[in-house]
């Protein structure tokens, strides 16, 4: 097979240094409209774009409402389920994943309508369920695919004795999802504009398809019209009598006390000040709402107040915004539901460098009027203030990117300073192109800076003025802009980069909150930050106190009463874990457990020795244990009679580097592997498709070369050690075992070894993978390398880092190899991850036991990954090895559908005594064929006296040989012997 792939690469060399012998036509046909889509193609679909061309042509349809019942609907929608809800006065549909409601609607106008559902939820989740919608079989804008429908989630008081840990520091309270019915307009959902979607209607009949694409989802009536028109200030305070309440009447709200939020990632946070309210200088406590945590558009924080007399307002908030300098912050302000005036929708607040005191309306203060009773006040964040801005930016990298690729397109991938190019002959408005996107970046600049008057320059996108010097820089020497493409669009320092850069810092919109006040006219709010004094006063107790604290005492007894577990992770895993613990399992099981972090695994080596060690061990390295058991440290986890149930759901293969001899001394938490991340809009530019297979992998290497683009494997990192996790997988896909049967002879002259290494050399010194990648983040974000493989932390690098490319990547299961054995094609990867482990000279042996089980089991793991999100963010998720907590996660469906696809090929190589010198020289043997140009049958053959003879050293330090000659049988797990340790989770059964 790899002959016939050479071959075909060949025959695609030619063909394209046949074309590229004439850059006119290679230009010709780059551009060609019928052969390639447009770069920007998936933007020009956005909401943004597709709601600008409607409001040329049509008006919102305000003077007609539409309502349809369930019952209304049900003759045109018989497949669905049909129940009643006491909740609900009419009968609803149950909609599960993927079924579709059809709702047709005759309307008088055509025109603009927003479209509203009553919805309820009642499944137990942990993030917002979807929706897709199409109108007249018709996919209007690109967010229809996919809309989120909000989920509100309401604070649960912890009980007393649980409320604070070990050191006196409040814990954050449980959120719980409310599962009421609730109406609600469709809307993107970071709030980037100032009305819920739009949907156009023809005037007439009209038929709009709803899908679920989450299960258990209970649809009530379905309502078309368009939201009233706000009143300015002027005409809400005509509207009320000029009833103005006392000066020192005042309704004090706390932050960190809200209602609901309809976001779980949302939370309350400690700062340490004399004036926060309240104040503690000893411990943490809860004191103010935390802005990074509300900084996403569309987060909905809602406070509940009592008003003891009626009439006019003012709301006052402390706040502190230094996060972002010199950029102001919106927010939607709502009482009682709806927003009270125009000047509240988008309310901008300013940057501050300290805690400041904020009336809404400033010198000339907004008056609130409020009834005698019980009132709502809730805040949104928005970005639609800078909707338009950022749209903008996109079009100036769309636009960036597409002259990148052309320019590429016409000179190959030639960057030859010698050769002189005469680009202007192929793109004569280029000149004009980089100057007029200059002037964009600049005016867009200038725009982010008029919206806080206070501030003399947005420091914080200062980036965008670099990249408009850079383009005028540019466009001064067009003929030369092949050989400055690190400037335009490739790199960390392109035209391309710095405006993404500024595009991520301006979605945010961090807001610190410490507390609101509603208050009269004449109230004096307090200092924000206290007098000095008082500021000194506290500095000098905490000072004082510091020397007492706690925390920072090193302890040095255990505690005979309480299971002492190490954890192998940060302060903030451990501090969630132990509050689970503390509420959980030790109320359950009436077993004791503290938690200490365990800062390197060579403490275990050192505390052995003098019998200190710990009973069990959480989050340690896979690879770490099989040396401990082969020194008789560990306990057998297998040996315990219910091992089997507790690792059900963990496949199978992730236990082999856990197992020794006949026993397994450990239990994998975490998996990761590597997953194909594709750039969606350069795939399209060329007219690729993502590759399924190593062969695909080696078709489309022409064209993205032709273009300068490569694709990425991890083998060719500016590491120079080339580890099983990059090896393996290309022994596994080839047939090919790391050891022979016995384990103390090198098998690296087998057939199925020398082809796999012959192929994943061939990949960078044939087929031209690059062989030295620093960071691969970098050449995917420029589109230099548009497709490659990487961990599943590159999604989140990219969800939070590349705010520019959204929707135009996106991600798969590794490509692999067909398999004439398995029918299909396989797709091995290691899954190298965390796991436990327990000593054996542990005293508490059996309540460890029972610490594991539940650890393990599939509820704490979900509750586990499920409190990270809640209280860390998204960016702090793992993919756990229970593969059902897996399925139940608060993954995106999007990663999480393909994690499920690529965990079924995890495959990791045993560890045998010596197998470190298998790994290192397998990678000895890639790097010197790769970089020094050797044979690869010399080099193995370099390798082969090397692995024999450390293999047969290690092999009699432990036992199993004796004078070179077997003295017992040491067994070596592979995929077809497994069953012998573990059964773990079985695809085929599911």
């Amino acid at each position: 097979m790899v002959k016939k792939i050479f071959a075909y690469l060949l025959i695609n060399i030619l063909l394209m240094s046949l074309a590229m012998l004439n850059p006119e036509s290679v230009f010709a046909e780059a551009s060609s409209d019928n052969l390639l889509p447009t770069v920007d193609s998936f933007r020009a679909s956005t909401y943004t774009r597709v709601l600008a061309e409607w409001q040329k042509k049509y008006s919102a349809i305000k003077d007609e409402d539409y309502t349809l019942t369930p019952g209304e609907l049900k003759a045109l929608n018989p497949s669905l389920t049909l129940a009643s809800d006491e909740n609900y006065s009419d009968e609803v549909f149950v909609l599960k994943k993927n079924d579709t409601l059809i709702v047709k609607v005759e309307v008088a106008n055509e025109g603009l309508y927003n479209l509203a559902l009553d919805y309820a939820y009642q499944t137990d989740f942990t993030k917002n369920p979807k929706i897709a919608l199409s109108v007249n079989d018709e996919v209007l804008f690109n967010e229809m695919t996919n809309i989120n429908l909000e989920v509100y989630w309401k604070q649960v008081e912890r009980e007393e004795s649980k409320r604070y840990n070990q050191y006196g520091d409040e814990l954050l309270p449980l959120s719980e999802a409310i599962k009421t019915w609730q109406k609600a307009f469709l809307k993107d959902e970071i709030s980037g504009h100032q009305e819920p979607y739009f949907i156009l209607l023809k005037e007439g009949s009209n038929e709009i398809k709803i899908v679920s694409l989450s299960d258990d989802l209970f649809v009530g009536n379905v309502y078309l019209t368009c939201q009233d028109e706000l009143p300015s200030y002027q005409e809400y305070s005509a509207g009320y009598p000029q009833a103005i309440v006392d000066n020192q009447t005042s309704v004090k709200i706390e932050a960190e006390e809200y209602l609901t939020k309809n976001n779980i990632e949302v939370k309350s946070s400690y700062f340490k000040g004399v004036a926060i309210s309240p104040s503690a200088y000893k411990t943490k406590v809860l004191n103010i709402l935390d802005g990074n945590s509300t900084s996403r558009g569309g987060t909905v924080v809602t406070y509940q107040f009592p008003i003891e007399e009626s009439g006019f307002y003012q709301l006052s908030l402390k706040i502190k915004q230094n996060t972002l300098a010199d950029l102001s912050v919106a927010r939607n302000i709502y009482i009682d539901g709806s927003i009270p005036f125009k000047e509240l929708k988008g309310y901008l607040f300013p940057s501050t460098k300290k805690w400041v005191n904020h009336t809404l309306g400033g010198d000339e203060p907004y008056l609130i009027y409020l009834d005698k009773g019980i009132h709502t006040l809730a805040l949104e964040t928005v970005t639609y203030h800078i909707t338009d801005i950022i749209d903008r930016l996109y079009y100036c990298m769309d636009e960036i990117n597409r002259l990148g690729l052309t320019i590429k397109s016409i000179t190959g991938n030639s960057q030859n300073t010698q050769i002189d190019w005469n680009i202007e002959k192929y793109l004569p408005s280029l000149k004009g192109d980089l100057l007029a996107l200059a002037q964009i970046v600049s005016e867009c600049y200038q725009r982010v800076n008029d919206l806080d008057p206070e501030s003399k320059q947005a420091s914080e996108v200062s980036t965008l003025k670099i990249a408009s010097k850079q383009l005028e820089r540019l466009a001064k020497h067009p003929n030369k802009v092949q050989n400055r493409l690190g400037e335009l669009c490739d790199g960390s320092g392109s035209a391309y980069q710095l405006i993404g850069t500024a595009i991520g810092t301006l979605a945010l919109q961090p807001l610190d909150i410490d507390f609101m006040v509603f208050h009269g006219e004449g109230y004096k709010l307090p200092k924000p930050n206290g007098n000095f004094f008082a500021r000194l006063w506290f500095g000098l107790k905490s000072f004082i106190y510091s020397f007492f604290d706690q925390r920072t005492k090193i302890i040095s007894k255990t505690d005979d009463e309480s299971l002492e577990i190490w954890v192998a992770q940060s302060a903030l895993y451990t501090n969630i874990l132990q509050d689970i613990i503390d509420s959980e399992f030790t109320p359950k099981s009436n077993i004791k457990v503290k938690l200490h972090i365990l800062p390197s695994s060579q403490k275990l080596v050192l505390n052995n020795a003098t019998k200190t060690n710990p009973d069990l061990v959480l989050g340690i390295d896979s690879w770490e244990p099989y040396t401990f058991a082969l020194r008789g440290m560990l306990e057998d986890l297998s040996k315990y009679p219910d091992f089997d149930s507790v690792t059900s759901q963990i496949v199978a293969n992730n236990f082999t580097p856990l197992i020794y001899d006949t026993g397994v001394y450990g239990i994998p938490e975490t998996q990761g592997m590597q997953l194909l991340f594709y750039r969606k809009d350069i795939f399209d530019f060329l007219g690729l498709n993502p590759p399924d297979t190593w062969e695909d992998v080696i078709k489309i290497l022409p064209t993205l070369q032709s273009f300068s683009m490569n694709f990425y494997h991890p083998l060719g990192n500016d590491s120079a050690y080339k580890g099983y996790s990059l090896t393996s997988p290309f022994f596994y896909l080839m047939g090919a075992e790391m050891y022979d049967d016995t384990g103390y002879l090198s098998n690296l002259d087998t057939l199925e070894v020398i082809e796999a290494i012959e192929f994943m050399t061939k990949l960078f010194t044939i087929y031209n993978l690059p062989q030295q990648v620093a960071i691969f983040f970098e050449h995917f974000r420029s589109g230099t390398l548009p497709a490659g493989l990487a961990s599943i932390d590159f999604y989140l690098q990219l969800k939070y880092a590349c705010p520019e490319l959204t929707g135009q990547w996106k991600v798969l299961p590794i490509p692999g190899m067909y398999s004439e054995e398995l029918q299909e094609v396989a797709r091995w990867t290691t899954t190298y991850g965390k796991c436990s482990i327990m000593f054996k000279d542990s005293d508490k042996k059996s309540e460890g036991w029972e610490f594991l089980k539940w650890f393990h089991s599939t509820e704490v793991q979900s509750l586990y990954l499920n409190q990270v999100k809640m209280i860390l963010g998204e960016k702090y998720l793992f993919v756990p090895a229970n593969m059902q907590s897996l399925a139940d996660s608060p993954w995106d469906e999007e990663i999480k559908t393909q994690i499920v696809a690529q965990a079924k090929w995890s495959r990791i190589p045993a560890i045998i005594p010596g197998s470190y010198v298998v790994e290192r020289e397998i990678s000895n043997i890639w790097n010197k064929v790769v970089i020094d140009k050797m044979n690869v049958r010399v080099a193995i053959n370099q390798s082969i006296p090397k692995i024999n003879r450390e293999l047969k050293r290690k092999f009699e330090e432990f036992g199993y040989l004796k004078d070179g000659q077997p003295v017992k049988q040491y067994l070596v797990p592979k995929l077809d012997n497994l069953d012998r340790w573990v059964k773990g989770y079985r695809y085929e059964e599911k």
